[in-house]
């Protein structure tokens, strides 16, 4: 029997997006409508999970869902955060959209933003 001494190195590197564990984590699995980034603030809708967008200079949050915990492309599966605590500066918003325009929105749906 022969032993492995070859060194080996591990690493990990946190996303920095959760913010505290006082609230529970909880997940879902939605299929992505469209390719989204990990960490990106999402909305549900017919046809899977999409990114927040912003119509005529407002931003959308009818059917707010989540926060993305992984990137997926368009028909992959999605994690989904339901609730938790998680760092604003950390949530990948697409243009026009900002963490301040979800605070109150992701409150009513048990995500704080701090």
């Amino acid at each position: 029997m022969a032993m492995n001494l070859a060194r080996e190195d591990y690493a990990f590197n946190p996303d920095h997006l959760i913010a505290g564990v006082n609230i529970p984590i909880e997940t879902a699995v939605k299929t992505a409508a469209e390719a989204i980034a990990a960490g990106a603030p999402v909305i549900l809708g017919a046809d899977g999970a999409a990114n927040v967008t912003v119509s005529e200079g407002t931003v959308v949050t009818t059917g707010l869902y989540g926060i993305a915990a992984e990137s997926a492309k368009a028909n992959e599966p999605v994690v989904i955060y339901l609730t938790g605590e998680f760092f604003s500066d950390a949530l990948q918003c697409g243009t026009g959209v900002t963490a301040a325009d979800l605070e109150v929105p992701f409150r009513n749906i048990g995500i704080f933003l701090k």
